[in-house]
């Protein structure tokens, strides 16, 4: 409680100050803070409840599991991704958005939106917003590497998968789904709000 409410306003304060001050980089002062309380915070536990389900990959139902995840959400998905590429988990998110879930979606600036990333993943964040879908992109990484779902507020998936076809189909990768797993979901979901609050909002161009 006192990393988060006492240490860091100092936080903020000081990283402004060694970075030029708020007029020069005006949020890098809660982006540091933000990254360095996350890293200060104990590790979380959960009890054992629920299902686990887990698949690998090249072509070993890696994928069909995300998408399992994707297609029986009913109320609310929150995903993080560094690579989101993959045209079958776009299109499984813009037709949960379309049945009546909230989606919201943070991933990693630069391996998406620059030339490294390549035009398929601009490609995907665009399709995501211009269905209705908010999201968000984080620089305040040397990589924002999270891969996960979190479902209805209760279950988890994550693993190494990247969502691309590359790690459906070149890769070698692991998904794991806690299915009925508040607890975990929970720890989860501040986790990825803590990265939402630090993102930028992707924007179309047309």
């Amino acid at each position: 409680m006192f990393l988060r409410k006492g240490f860091r306003p100092l936080l903020v304060a000081a990283a402004g100050l060694l970075w030029g001050g708020a007029h020069a980089f005006p949020n890098v002062g809660n982006q540091i803070a933000d990254a360095v309380v996350s890293a200060l915070t104990p590790t979380g536990s959960a009890p054992s409840a629920g299902t686990v389900e887990y698949a690998f990959s090249p072509d070993a139902g890696a994928e069909k599991l995300v998408l399992k995840v994707i297609g029986t959400s009913k109320k609310q998905i929150r995903m993080m991704a560094y690579a989101l590429t993959s045209a079958p988990v776009v299109s499984a998110l813009i037709a949960a958005k379309k049945r009546g879930v909230d989606v919201a979606v943070v991933c990693d600036y630069k391996q998406n939106t620059s030339d490294s990333g390549g035009s398929r993943a601009r490609a995907a964040l665009n399709a995501l917003v211009n269905a209705g879908i908010p999201v968000r992109t984080v620089a305040a990484f040397a990589a924002h590497h999270d891969k996960i779902l979190v479902s209805d507020q209760l279950t988890v998936q994550t693993g190494s998968f990247n969502y691309s076809a590359a790690a459906a189909k070149s890769n070698s990768e692991n998904v794991i789904v806690l299915w009925g797993n508040e607890a975990v979901a929970t720890g989860y979901l501040r986790h990825w709000e803590s990265r939402w609050q630090i993102g930028r909002d992707w924007r179309t161009g047309y």
